[in-house]
């Protein structure tokens, strides 16, 4: 076994398998640019954090349970009048920081509105900005609860609603 391929097996066993995938290409690449140890160390660990971050955004949505993914690009503004007078302040929850601050949203209108599609919108978002999401609907929130209530596992099943960053719960 050459000496690469034993830095590489201790990259993979240190679970650096990004930086085990490209060792060759970017070995390679510093050899034709003449780019120092330094440069070629940081390529990896950029490429390792890239991989990270990237796996983190999956298991957030696989975590989430969001049915589909919305962008707040299709969100129709004119399509309501309340739409437009509350453009600012639903633009705003897109920086996240009611999140951050702990606080609480409550989107509140008739059918309609849009108000299940920009909660979507806005787990999605936050999903891609790596905070721990879980969406679900009311109906089914009571349901697992009083079947945890039964099987005595109300505490842990508490704890699912309780850990995430955001708990986004639809009245549908």
């Amino acid at each position: 076994m050459s000496e690469l391929d034993q830095i590489k097996q201790k990259l993979l066993k240190l679970q650096l398998k990004a930086m085990a995938q490209h060792l060759d290409r970017i070995l390679e690449e510093a050899q034709q640019k003449n780019h120092d140890f330094l440069h070629s160390l940081t390529r990896l660990a950029d490429l390792e954090l890239e991989r990270r971050w990237q796996t983190a955004i999956k298991l957030r949505w696989q975590q989430a349970k969001l049915p589909d993914k919305c962008s707040i690009d299709q969100f129709d503004f004119d399509h309501h009048r309340s739409r437009k007078e509350q453009k600012t302040r639903i633009l705003s929850l897109f920086s996240l920081e009611f999140v951050k601050e702990h606080m609480d949203v409550i989107l509140i209108g008739n059918p309609g509105t849009g108000k299940t599609f920009l909660a979507k919108c806005i787990a999605t978002a936050a999903c891609n900005a790596n905070i721990k999401v879980l969406f679900t609907t009311a109906m089914d929130m009571i349901n697992h609860l009083i079947a945890a209530e039964a099987d005595h596992s109300l505490l842990k099943k508490l704890h699912i609603y309780q850990s995430p960053d955001l708990l986004v719960c639809d009245l549908c």
